[in-house]
């Protein structure tokens, strides 16, 4: 198809709305309307595949980058995966409780947490939707990568020094943030996919909210950040859109006449 372009999702209040957790009708119309005029549609998220819920795949992405880039899946088919030496699991458990941390271990089968999930609304909102949670407790434990709520927590530092060989850390802010395999990336995500349709960067397109949604916004042509995200990437965002529950991503879609 001549002029087809590929459109890239974050889901965390991009596709899911942090107000309603739910997906808004209009983007589903959207994203479906794209695919009809023939347009690649990918999901490209920080989420491991393990927590990218059915109501998302409902609606036939073309194909899933998932935790910052170390899982590739195209038509249903695995094309990349990065894995974590399991030796290194024990040292870096011990680590985290060492230093107090407040980690949630994320894999391809399951996320694994070591605190009372009460407090955490992600977390509390992945058992209400059955997702596979489980402790570091369990035999099947496989991760590759890391979210942390660190807080005022004092051995942030310490701890990324420690996992500087096997990961980078990207700061959400508000005392939060992710541990990411080393060298990966949204945008090294992107890069695989491009290669893979040998599809021109001109015809590339972002949807995100947030700071690990930058690496994304530099590897496209065209970034799109919603209106509710992180207001210092709206500056150098290519069209800041509506709000996510104002059809933001019906909006853009039609700016830029993709749909």
């Amino acid at each position: 198809m001549e002029n087809r372009k590929i459109l890239f999702f974050d889901i965390d209040g991009t596709l899911l709305s942090h107000r309603t957790l739910q997906i808004p009708e209009s983007a589903k119309k959207s994203i479906r309307k794209a695919k009809e005029k023939g347009h690649l549609v990918f999901i490209n998220t920080g989420r491991t595949i393990s927590v990218v819920n059915k109501e998302i795949k409902e609606l036939g992405f073309d194909g899933y980058i998932c935790g910052c880039g170390s899982y590739i899946e195209v038509d249903g088919e695995v094309i990349y995966s990065n894995d974590i030496d399991k030796s290194k699991y024990a040292e870096i458990i011990n680590k985290i409780e060492e230093y107090d941390l407040d980690v949630v271990l994320e894999g391809r089968e399951a996320v694994y947490y070591n605190r009372d999930t009460s407090t955490d609304a992600i977390l509390t909102d992945f058992i209400k939707n059955n997702y596979p949670v489980s402790t570091y407790k369990d035999e099947n434990l496989q991760f590759d990568k890391m979210y942390m709520k660190y807080g005022d927590n004092e051995n942030l530092k310490d701890f990324c020094d420690f996992t500087k060989d096997l990961f980078d850390f990207i700061d959400h802010g508000n005392g939060g943030g992710e541990m990411v395999p080393k060298g990966h990336s949204k945008a090294t995500g992107i890069d695989f996919v491009l290669n893979h349709y040998n599809i021109d960067d001109k015809d590339s397109y972002a949807f995100g909210d947030s700071n690990n949604d930058i690496h994304m916004f530099e590897r496209v042509t065209n970034s799109i950040v919603m209106g509710n995200g992180n207001p210092e990437l709206f500056e150098n965002a290519t069209f800041v859109t509506k709000d996510i529950d104002e059809d933001g991503i019906e909006h853009a879609m039609k700016h830029f006449n993709i749909i």
